[in-house]
């Protein structure tokens, strides 16, 4: 998939939500990105990475939803690594329990007994088409507003892979996509940045989701639903 012997992705669930962190990394240069290090993350993520031998180069966000971000600052400050998030979701980053709603202080530690201290200077935020070449491995940043304001997916770039890949974070699952009724979502921009990233791609593209098994762009185009109508 990643095409090189070297290099891996991997995959697994994480806390209450199940929400999907990967690691994808090359074992002969010793560094590996992480994507969305969700809840209780640094243990099973620091246990993975050392098991390949490898370090965390980078930390990257499809959206600030608390499923997907709890862990960063751990997994951050345990390897000293930059956080990467869309500008549009910066809010969430600053304040979690905005995308519950309008929570009242100390709500996150009260209901989940989370302490909320992010590292400010690990935070970098990127726009559409941003490009990153972490672990050897090239990937570019697509803008899917919709299920969060700054919701992205990334895209592997590197011409040396055998498959096309997606990381779609919550905008498309397998035979699903992402809600819409959080605070600042909204469904028709979601559809709209379905249409816009995902229905272009090759129907071979493989697409590692924020929850749920695995699944390709041409399945879903045959299957999902709400893919099907948009087609």
């Amino acid at each position: 998939m990643l095409g090189k012997d070297s290099r891996f992705i991997e995959g697994f669930a994480l806390g209450m939500w199940q929400a999907n962190c990967y690691l994808l990394g090359d074992a002969e240069l010793g560094t590996a990105m992480v994507v969305d290090p969700g809840q209780d993350g640094l243990g099973p993520v620091t246990e993975r990475l050392a098991a390949r031998g490898v370090t965390c180069e980078a930390i990257l966000l499809t959206h600030g939803h608390l499923d997907h971000l709890w862990s960063v600052p751990e997994v951050s400050a345990a390897f000293d690594a930059p956080v990467l998030l869309h500008a549009d979701d910066r809010y969430l980053w600053d304040d979690p329990g905005a995308g519950f709603g309008d929570l009242p202080a100390g709500a996150l530690e009260a209901q989940f007994g989370l302490v909320w201290e992010p590292p400010g200077d690990a935070l970098e935020t990127f726009g559409d088409g941003a490009t990153f070449g972490f672990a050897g491995i090239g990937l570019t940043a697509r803008h899917t507003p919709g299920h969060t304001p700054g919701s992205s997916v990334f895209l592997l770039t590197d011409t040396g892979a055998d498959d096309p890949l997606l990381l779609s974070g919550d905008l498309l699952f397998a035979g699903s996509v992402g809600r819409t009724d959080f605070p600042r979502g909204s469904w028709d921009t979601q559809m709209a940045s379905l249409q816009r990233v995902v229905l272009p791609l090759e129907d071979r593209t493989l697409v590692l989701s924020g929850h749920g098994p695995q699944t390709t762009v041409g399945a879903e185009r045959r299957a999902n639903p709400y893919l099907r109508e948009l087609a």
